[in-house]
Order: structure tokens, then C-alpha cells, then sequence
């Protein structure tokens, strides 16, 4: 009901806050053109700049992070409904694992193109259809009768949840310019308990209902969320005047600023080059196989083990998101780097035990899931709001495109050496990170103009 409330009153008419900013025109030498720059310039300088009042802040940081959790809680829930889909439907492992391929190429290379959609629509409206996207997905997922079919039907659900991530981030750095540490670690961690409560709700769904049923439900959710977006307002959102060809060269002209901007292209080698931390990365997927194979833990016991990780990944990044509001953003991130080096190393050595293993998967997973939210506040900080929705693309492209890399080595490494070495790997990748680190500048710049 808080949320409801607080939603309703952000979409009251409010007053607003205004700034004005100076505007440079190309000079023509022209008298007639020379009194017209005169007569737009004035009437942009003293154009009023909206800004969003606290209801709305308020409102969308809550749908946000709503969105972006029960995102994650689809995502997460597929592991429950897989065994169910797969007898039902006849797939095999291969199956399965050519269609968590597949949507995962296409989230991952649509992530890299919202630079260019925002330029036509609003990031709320982009939002609002990705959502409705996702619903549209997952209906189609209950109804699949086939491989193909669900192929398509959870292709469909990728593409719409892509936009969350670089959409969403550049939203609510929008909205809440002066706290976005906090905000998007804050988003990140409402995100993880989607997917922390995703294993026992869709458990508790299964006993009294189908998984079909389970998808139907689910869209319901996706959809309500994706009709609210719409009637949010787009703030300090890029320039969308002129022709259809303007704004795509518009488009293509901030891709190239943000591929010289030194700091955002560090962050996303920053966030390349670690291999754990990411969502349904390597802590996902071969943390409970090494408890049950190597230590030959039940499957109670491990569950409440994977459960550490999860918590870590919700505490950890409001912790350093925090942090890094209040101290340097470089800095905050090297420390995080540095403890998920150490903490790395210590678990790919721990032995069984489960009060030990419990408190060490928790300060390692705090640990590497803080990397993703300092980097982002960090691309937010460094671009122009007319730049930063393609820095985001870009990020999120370049950033998971690594992820399947890292998931193979440690695979293999897994196979061939055991669980210690492939940890003991990914426990050198931080430092890569951290000498990174020392070739940035920290910069808080949020009302920057773009580059010329």
C-alpha cells in the first residue's frame, strides 16, 4: 500500500524546480538570422528545466526497483520450472541449455542499442514497453507447446527485459542525481531478493498449481508495472528535436563521445575482467555443485548455503553504494576489489563446515556483488545526460558479453583442476581491476553539457 500511495501522489501535478542553462548557438552572418539566434537564445535561457518533485522521485525509485526485482524473480524461477517444463515438453539438457544461450545473447546485445531508442521515445515510455514485453513473453511461455514455441516466447521476454538494466540505471540516475551510489545499489539489491525469494515462492506455486499457470500469473505482475511507467515524465533525457535522421546521427554522435570517454570505457573493462559478481554468473551457477559433489553436503544443507550468497549479494551493495555517496568512488571501489580478491582466495581454499562456510560465502558474495553498483554510479557520474543512456548500453553490452567467457574457464578449470583453482583464478582478475582503477579520474558531473 506505501508504494501505492506514494505512486499516486507523485503523479499529482506538482510544482517543479527550475534551472536555466546558457545556450550556444553557430553564428550565421546574417542579420535576420543573427535576431532570430538572439530571440531562441533568450528564449532558452530562460526556459524552464523540469525537474521531478519528491513524490515522483519517490514513486519511481519504488516502481524501479519493483520492476527490476520481479524481473530477476522471473528469471530465477526458471530453475524451479525447468524440471516440470522439461518433462512435459520432452527437452533434453542441451535443450535447455541452447535456450539459456539464446536469451542470453539477446538480452545481452539488445542492452547495447537503448542509446539510440531513447532518442525517439522517453526512457519511462522504453520502460513501460519492456515490461509489457516481458508480460507479453512469458504468456506466450505458458502456452508453449513446443521447443520453438518456447523459444520464441522466452526470446520474447529477453528482449523486453533488457531494457532494465541501462534503461532503468539511467532513470533513476536521472531522477535522484545527487545520491546515485546509493540509488543504484539500492535498485541492485531489491533486485537480488527477486531473486532470493524466486526459489521458495515458485516452489510453494508448484504444489498448487501448474507451471503454465505459474507464467500466466507472473505476466500479470510485469504488465500492471508496465502501464504505470507510462505515466511517469522523462527528466534531463536527451534532446529529441528535429527530423527521424537528426536524431539517429544525434544517436550515433553519443555512442562516439562515450567510446573517447576514458572513465566509462575503464568501468567496463573493470567490470569485464571480474570473473564473479554477475547475476546467474559463476556463484550461480557452480557454488552448489561444488557443495554437493565436493563436500557432499544434502540438498537442505545446501540450499541454506546458497542462501548466504544471495544475502551477501543484497547487503553488500547498499554497503559500498553508500560508501561511495560519502567517500571517493575510486577509492570505495579498490577496497571492494581488494576484499573480493581476499575473499576469493579464503573460500577456494575452506573446507566443510557449515557455520564457517555460511559466514564466508556471505562476506564474499557482500564483496564481489558491489563491484557491478560502484562501476554504474561511476558511468553516471562521468557522461552528460544527453550521453548517458549510450554509456549505459555500452556498458551492460560489454560488461555480460564477458560472462560467458568466465563461465566457461571456470567449467573447465572446474573439470580439470577442481573447485580451488578455478576460484584461485578469479581471485587474480581483481587485481587486473585495481591497477585499472589507478588510470581514472573521480568525477562528480552530473550537470556537464555534452561535448561538441
Amino acid at each position: 500500500m506505501a508504494f501505492w500511495n506514494t505512486l499516486t501522489n507523485g503523479l499529482r501535478p506538482h510544482s517543479t524546480r527550475h534551472t536555466t542553462s546558457s545556450v550556444h548557438s553557430a553564428a550565421v552572418p546574417t542579420d535576420a538570422s543573427r535576431a532570430t539566434e538572439a530571440l531562441e537564445s533568450s528564449t532558452s535561457t530562460s526556459a524552464a528545466v523540469l525537474e521531478p518533485s519528491a513524490h515522483e522521485k519517490q514513486a519511481m525509485l519504488h516502481l524501479s526497483n519493483l520492476s527490476h526485482g520481479v524481473n530477476h524473480f522471473q528469471n530465477q524461477m526458471m530453475t524451479m520450472l525447468y524440471p516440470a517444463i522439461m518433462a512435459e515438453l520432452g527437452l533434453s539438457y542441451i535443450q535447455v541449455g541452447l535456450l539459456s544461450a539464446i536469451c542470453s545473447m539477446l538480452n545481452s546485445l539488445c542492452q547495447g542499442a537503448y542509446g539510440f531508442f531513447t532518442a525517439f521515445v522517453s526512457r519511462s515510455k522504453v520502460l513501460g514497453l519492456g515490461n509489457c514485453g516481458i508480460a507479453l513473453g512469458t504468456l506466450m511461455s505458458g502456452l508453449a507447446g513446443s521447443f520453438p514455441m518456447l523459444i520464441v516466447a522466452r526470446g520474447i521476454a529477453s528482449l523486453g527485459s533488457s531494457a532494465q538494466r541501462p534503461v532503468g540505471y539511467s532513470t533513476v540516475a536521472s531522477y535522484l542525481p545527487k545520491n546515485r551510489g546509493a540509488i543504484i545499489a539500492l535498485n541492485t539489491s531489491v533486485a537480488n531478493v527477486g531473486t532470493l525469494v524466486a526459489t521458495p515462492l515458485a516452489t510453494a506455486m508448484l504444489l498448487i498449481m501448474g507451471w503454465r499457470t505459474i507464467f500466466f500469473v507472473v505476466s500479470i505482475a510485469s504488465l500492471l508495472m508496465g502501464l504505470v511507467y507510462f505515466f511517469f515524465q522523462d527528466y534531463r533525457a536527451p534532446n529529441r528535436e528535429g527530423s527521424g535522421k537528426a536524431r539517429l546521427a544525434q544517436g550515433f554522435a553519443s555512442y562516439r563521445r562515450v567510446l573517447k570517454n576514458r572513465n566509462m570505457l575503464l568501468m567496463a573493462l573493470v567490470f569485464m575482467v571480474g570473473g564473479a559478481g554477475r547475476d546467474g554468473g559463476v556463484n550461480q551457477i557452480y557454488f552448489a555443485p561444488h557443495l554437493a559433489n565436493d563436500f557432499g553436503y544434502a540438498a537442505l544443507v545446501v540450499g541454506i548455503l546458497m542462501t548466504a550468497i544471495s544475502l551477501g549479494s543484497i547487503l553488500g551493495p547498499v554497503v559500498f553504494g553508500w560508501l561511495s555517496d560519502k567517500l571517493s568512488r575510486i577509492g570505495m571501489l579498490q577496497v571492494s576489489l581488494v576484499l573480493s580478491g581476499l575473499a576469493s582466495l579464503w573460500v577456494a581454499h575452506l573446507g566443510p563446515g557449515e557455520v564457517v562456510l555460511f559466514i564466508s560465502l556471505l562476506f564474499y558474495s557482500a564483496f564481489t556483488s558491489s563491484r557491478g553498483p560502484q562501476t554504474q554510479a561511476i558511468i553516471a557520474d562521468a557522461v552528460t545526460d544527453a550521453d548517458r543512456d549510450a554509456a549505459f548500453s555500452l556498458y551492460f553490452l560489454l560488461g555480460f558479453l564477458s560472462q560467458p567467457v568466465w563461465v566457461m574457464v571456470t567449467g573447465y578449470l572446474m573439470d580439470k583442476a577442481g573447485f580451488a583453482t578455478a576460484l584461485t583464478l578469479l581471485s587474480s582478475t581483481y587485481i587486473i581491476g585495481i591497477v585499472l582503477l589507478f588510470f581514472m579520474h573521480d568525477e562528480r558531473s552530473g550537470e556537464r553539457q555534452p561535448a561538441a
